[in-house]
């Protein structure tokens, strides 16, 4: 246990010094820089990679996570980014995206800080398509939804949240439509201040979600519009439709459901102050917690959520701003499930210099199932 975890603060420290060291804060690292000139064809390209180390701390008060390997310190969600624009003629370029989500402590088998099981590596996304300043952005693959980039990115802003919105409160937000998403054809354009977002959902593989049920996404899309009333100030309206059936191999039950989600939310930033809102209705998409074919999905349900955030500049002692907030959500079952959750909370964010930051959160709850407090803690390095 000694070695692994000596071996486990060895590679992190050497990741986050050679970071540091080698280049700047916060910044995507251009490894290529597109400059095309003829009969150059590597010169059309710009490759950039990115990413982020997140070792993070969970308690919850009460035993409502006793034994809990978050309790002990885990891996809050370390991503690394590659990107690529490849330039063909006029203003259209060949685009490619690839973000690995990496679990730590799970790769070098820390044990009581990872979930059993745990995978080592996931895809987080991986799409390509084509770029165009006048016709838009086509891309296929795993990528973020139009609900999630309208809506939910608005709010997806603290540590301890998106427990209220659509997106990763379904069945999976990989499968269902609503966070990255599986198979996705995805549009994008502007037109003077308003972006213009459509998608179509192909048919997916089934997802096993662990009592013995089988779910697969059969086809869906979305439309999403996000208008930019001011320069910081920003509304946007989503939908997001899939059509989806769940099955019992054991006994051969099965029943299709249509599953919408609509959503809208707010982001105004004006000078050093952040403030966001959202809420969505959830038709035939949030579980019942029932292993049961014909009542998977609870049939109506509504979530909002909210941050109210001041940046202060220090800029002294490599502390380069310190942003106090207050947060909060609420989920409400209306049909299919007896269950209610309230959130609100206060925190903190201490950004470094070097692209390290500190996140502090503490969260007060009250739930249909007596969910405890939170405290959390995360530390976080980007590059």
């Amino acid at each position: 246990m000694l070695i692994k975890t000596r071996t486990l603060a060895q590679a992190v420290a050497l990741g986050l010094i050679v970071g540091s060291a080698s280049f700047a804060a916060n910044a995507e690292i251009t490894l290529l820089k597109q400059d095309p000139q003829a009969g150059d064809p590597l010169s059309r390209l710009n490759f950039t990679v990115g990413g982020s180390i997140r070792p993070q701390f969970n308690n919850m008060t009460g035993d409502g996570d006793k034994g809990s390997y978050k309790r002990n310190g885990f891996d809050g969600g370390t991503r690394f980014r590659f990107a690529a624009d490849y330039y063909l003629f006029d203003d259209i370029s060949w685009i490619s995206y690839y973000e690995l989500g990496v679990n730590i402590p799970a790769l070098f088998d820390w044990d009581n800080h990872h979930a059993d099981g745990a995978n080592n590596t996931s895809r987080r996304m991986l799409y390509t398509g084509l770029k165009s300043a006048t016709w838009g952005q086509l891309t296929f693959g795993q990528q973020n939804s139009v609900y999630y980039d309208v809506v939910g990115a608005k709010t997806d802003i603290w540590d301890y949240d998106m427990l209220g919105q659509a997106s990763g409160n379904g069945i999976n937000g990989d499968y269902d439509g609503s966070y990255r998403s599986r198979k996705m054809l995805k549009y994008k354009n502007t037109l003077g201040n308003t972006d213009f977002y459509a998608s179509y959902l192909f048919s997916d593989n089934e997802y096993l979600p662990g009592n013995g049920l089988r779910y697969k996404r059969q086809g869906g899309g979305s439309l999403g519009v996000d208008y930019h009333i001011t320069k910081d100030l920003t509304w946007g309206t989503a939908w997001n439709y899939t059509r989806a059936e769940m099955r019992n191999p054991g006994n051969g039950d099965d029943k299709s459901y249509d599953q919408n989600i609509f959503g809208t939310a707010l982001s105004w930033t004006p000078d050093n102050w952040t403030f966001t809102a959202g809420g969505g209705w959830y038709d035939n998409f949030l579980t019942t917690k029932q292993a049961n074919v014909h009542n998977y999905f609870a049939g109506d349900a509504w979530g909002i959520e909210y941050l109210a955030g001041y940046t202060i500049p220090v800029q002294q002692y490599g502390l380069k701003s310190v942003m106090p907030y207050v947060m909060g959500d609420r989920l409400e079952y209306v049909t299919g499930r007896n269950y209610k959750r309230i959130d609100n909370g206060l925190g903190v964010t201490f950004k470094l210099d070097y692209g390290f930051r500190v996140d502090y959160e503490h969260v007060f709850t009250s739930s249909t199932d007596n969910l405890g407090d939170m405290n959390l803690v995360r530390l976080r390095y980007d590059f």
